[in-house]
């Protein structure tokens, strides 16, 4: 008899980027408003009685295949955004043939900001989102409609929004007809514990006067999502990005064939563009490049027109001219880098004369019209600019390398977790069983949406691994409750898998999957304290027995007001339509600290702490690694390119230098405590994206 209860090891759990979703009129399809609906209660079943006065409707028509829009439907699934944002930007409507202004208090210039309160698919089937606070000032139309029409668009804002899987198996109404997911395929890594950061109901109790001593008056206040953690084993460098919030990246290697393409657009593209068009050349597409592959800006390659901008990576006051990474490596000083991100294609429309290309998440840098781009496609080895890690040599080709930092903001990202009574994937499955006996799954599928790292740990000693900590909240979480409604039961959101997926697959299809994932064939193995070195002021230490690097990031939640009016289901994925969610995510200060425990054979790290001497080159030209920290860390292999990852401290104290005398008589161990202003990660790997 198989098991009936929940266990451990029937749980999946995988992350992905946030990365919001804009959609533009026309290269997909056309969206409408009703603003106050005169003619009906009800839109394809859908009660709408509150329309014009609490809220206001959207949906889509038109829409292909490879785009966020297919069919009228919104590829996401039902009840995932509830509780995003978004805005409009440059609309002008129309409404039974008479052009009509879209009213400026509506629009993103003027900060307006509205709430998803509702996300439904109709009888038609078509996509409903509703917002709040409802439009102004478009009552005047014969029946509130209000459509699009090009130049405008909408943007939903990345945080607390996944990113969009425009391959899913389908959005449907029936729930047991649905296969809907977000593109929450990504490895969390080799992961010894993970805490989720479960739901509790802020419970607000009241007593009463005249009613005795006991409470009188419970009401639910704020719904919590506190207290997410993991400890992984660090096979890659790639959750640095989260804990410290930025990155470039540099690569050799791209697809090769077709035409150079260029981004086309006049004014250019700004930081936070989830979308960008590709000059078409003349109708020649990249060759094989869809949904899926990866797009580098700001392309290094000679063709004559390679951007040299770059961007500041760490602030030094003035002390010392600017490194610029990657032509200076962790040796040097590093205070600029070549302005180069990568990101994965989500959506792509080829309209004849260009390509637009949806981004898994927004540009964090802004490029001028006709910077050029490059493509990467992943490949079984290492064809098409693919990195590639050989089975036996464990050699790199096509390494990926990135420098990751900390500025101004840290990314979010969403976390799917799925438990099961039994191994039995039925999510796709329309014949899953779902009456509750022994043979059924049970399964409850959550993604917990707006997360962001808060403090992480990042640890090695003689006995295990490189660890790393992360400590992290999230703002809402959404449910599948498919197996609550009334008729046509099931599981609407089709979980990933990571490996049982390959099945089916070819070898090549298979490792194609796993580097997409994060985990390319041979990567798996982490990073081990007996391949690492490190240097304090430009020597390399010996007697090193184990540190620690603490980081926090300074994110705090908000809750905030707002005039929300909402039902309650049993039915609801997101309670309350998030409005007793977290608002917002906001990073604040950034702090770091380091402690190393030496056996002590010199006392210069002494003198140095009684002295609190600043240990940085400032007065020296050649910015070598004389007063740095470099921890780095190589995985075995033949001689060659390796994986690789060096964390960089190039400005700190030594505030603490203890020289306790041990009562075994052994040798003397000093636990020095190190604070340095920032750090700094160069990764190289078959990671592609972080």
């Amino acid at each position: 008899m198989p098991s009936t209860v929940y266990k451990g090891d029937l749980v999946e759990a995988s992350f992905g980027h946030e990365g919001g979703l804009e959609l533009p009129h026309g290269y997909t399809s056309s969206f409408k408003f009703n603003a106050l609906d005169t003619d009906s209660t009800t839109e394809g079943g859908i009660d709408t009685s509150g329309e014009g006065t609490e809220y206001t409707t959207l949906y889509f028509t038109g829409g292909i295949a490879g785009t966020p829009v297919e069919s009228q439907l919104l590829r996401y699934p039902v009840g995932m955004l509830v509780g995003s944002q978004l805005v409009f930007k440059g609309l002008v409507g129309t409404n039974d043939g008479t052009e009509q202004t879209f009213d400026a208090a509506n629009n993103a210039t003027n900060g307006k900001v509205f709430t998803i309160i509702g996300h439904y698919v109709d009888s038609t089937p078509k996509t409903l989102l509703r917002i709040q606070p409802p439009l102004v000032n478009q009552s005047n139309h014969n029946s509130g409609m209000v459509s699009s029409v090009a130049g405008s668009s909408i943007h939903i804002l990345p945080f607390k929004t996944p990113t969009i899987d425009v391959e899913q198996g389908g959005v449907a109404i029936g729930a047991n007809d649905s296969a809907e997911r977000v593109l929450t395929d990504q490895f969390v890594g080799i992961v010894n514990t993970i805490t989720l950061p479960e739901t509790k109901v802020d419970l607000k109790r009241f007593h009463v006067v005249g009613l005795g001593r006991d409470v009188a008056v419970q009401v639910p206040g704020r719904l919590i999502n506190q207290g997410g953690s993991f400890e992984a084993n660090l096979h890659d460098a790639r959750w640095l990005y989260y804990c410290l919030g930025q990155e470039v990246v540099w690569s050799n290697s791209f697809q090769t064939g077709g035409a150079l393409y260029r981004l086309n657009k006049a004014s250019g593209y700004a930081p936070g563009a989830q979308y960008v068009v590709i000059d078409g050349n003349g109708g020649t597409p990249p060759t094989g490049i869809g949904v899926g592959d990866y797009i580098a800006f700001n392309s290094h390659i000679a063709d004559g027109n390679a951007s040299t901008d770059t961007i500041d990576v760490t602030t030094h006051m003035g002390d010392v001219s600017a490194g610029t990474w990657p032509t200076n490596d962790g040796s040097n000083v590093i205070t600029k880098a070549r302005k180069i991100e990568l990101r994965r294609l989500v959506g792509f429309k080829d309209t004849g004369n260009d390509y637009v290309c949806w981004l898994d998440e927004p540009l964090t840098y802004g490029y001028d019209d006709n910077t050029v781009v490059r493509f990467i496609k992943a490949d079984a080895a290492s064809a098409n600019g693919s990195p590639h890690l050989d089975p036996s040599t464990k050699v790199l080709t096509n390494p990926m390398k990135k420098l990751y930092f900390s500025k101004d903001t840290v990314p979010s990202f969403a976390l799917e977790v799925s438990v099961r009574r039994r191994d039995v994937d039925t999510s796709a499955d329309t014949t899953e069983v779902v009456d509750g006996g022994p043979t059924d799954t049970k399964q409850l599928t959550r993604v917990f949406r707006g997360c962001k790292v808060k403090d992480f740990s990042l640890t090695a000693d003689t006995d295990a691994a490189l660890r790393l900590t992360t400590n992290f909240d999230a703002a809402l979480c959404y449910t599948d409750t498919g197996r609550l409604e009334a008729s046509n039961k099931g599981d609407r959101y089709d979980i990933h898998r990571l490996f049982e997926d390959d099945a089916g697959l070819s070898v090549a299809n298979q490792q194609i999957k796993r580097k997409k994932m994060g985990l390319a064939k041979g990567i798996q193995k982490p990073f081990m304290f007996y391949n690492g070195t490190i240097k304090v002021k430009g020597v390399t230490l010996g007697q090193v027995v184990s540190f620690t690097i603490n980081g926090k990031t300074g994110v705090e939640q908000h809750y905030t007001i707002n005039g929300v009016t909402t039902g309650d289901s049993a039915t609801d994925q997101v309670p309350f339509a998030g409005t007793r969610n977290a608002s917002i995510a906001i990073e604040g200060k950034t702090e770091y600290d380091m402690e190393m425990e030496i056996i002590v054979d010199d006392p210069v790290f002494y003198h140095n702490m009684r002295r609190a001497i600043r240990n940085f080159d400032d007065d020296k030209s050649d910015t070598t690694d004389d007063d740095m920290i470099r921890l780095i860390f190589t995985k075995q292999g033949a001689s060659g390119v390796r994986e690789e990852m060096e964390i960089i401290m190039d400005d700190y104290f030594i505030t603490e230098a203890p020289l306790p005398i041990p009562e075994d008589k052994g040798p003397i161990k000093s636990m020095l405590k190190i604070m340095p202003k920032s750090i700094k990660v160069i990764s190289q790997g078959a990671v592609i994206r972080s």
